[in-house]
Order: C-alpha cells, then sequence, then structure tokens
C-alpha cells in the first residue's frame, strides 16, 4: 500500500507543483507550513508513510550494516526535509519530496524482491 501511495505521489508531482506555484503571497498568509501543528501532523505521515517500512526492512533482513546505513541516511534525510523545507518558498523550490518518494519506491521494491527470494 505505502508502494502505491508513492507511485502515485510521482505520478501527480508535476500537478502539485503548478498548484504549488499559483498560491500567491495573500493565500500564504492564511498558511504556516513551518507551524508546530504542521511539522507534528508531518512527523506522523512521515511515519507511516517512510520510517516503519525503513524499521521493518532492519528487522526483517536480520540488522544488516548496510541495510542499517541506507535506512539511517533516509531517516535522516526526511527529517531534514520536515525541519528545514518548512516554509512556502521552500516547498516550492524543493524537489527533496519528489526524490525521497523515488528512493522509497526503489527501496520498497528491493525490499520486496529480497523477500521474494528468500521464502
Amino acid at each position: 500500500m505505502i508502494l502505491w501511495i508513492n507511485i502515485d505521489y510521482i505520478r501527480k508531482y508535476k500537478d502539485f507543483k503548478e498548484k504549488m506555484r499559483g498560491i500567491t503571497s495573500e493565500a500564504q498568509l492564511l498558511m504556516q507550513p513551518g507551524s508546530l501543528a504542521v511539522v507534528i501532523i508531518n512527523i506522523f505521515f512521515n511515519f507511516i508513510r517512510r520510517w516503519l517500512i525503513y524499521i521493518l526492512v532492519i528487522i526483517v533482513t536480520g540488522n544488516n550494516p548496510v541495510v542499517i546505513g541506507i535506512s539511517v541516511v533516509l531517516f535522516m534525510i526526511s527529517l531534514y526535509d520536515i525541519f528545514f523545507n518548512n516554509s512556502l518558498e521552500r516547498m516550492k523550490s524543493s524537489n527533496l519530496k519528489y526524490m525521497l518518494a523515488v528512493v522509497d519506491v526503489i527501496y520498497i521494491l528491493i525490499f520486496a524482491a529480497y523477500l521474494f527470494i528468500m521464502t
């Protein structure tokens, strides 16, 4: 299911970016992407969408150091995205969410192949 969420995000990314560019400065005053509530929602969403998979992959692969390293790097990048791409201007110019979605799809596909081969 998480794989489909990421693939759908990748497919709709261009439309999302176009809609972000269309937000005017008056509308920006109504939105506060850096507020504590939005950060907490982002942390929860990233836990469900990314971090839970990273934890599952680490557990299933038996604490493989390479898998742990990759998971930690992806975790840190997603944390950076949550805390430092929180203004509307940064969100408009950053492609980090898109790149994370692409890497997550690849990561999940490799994990699924690993599970298929190992069983």
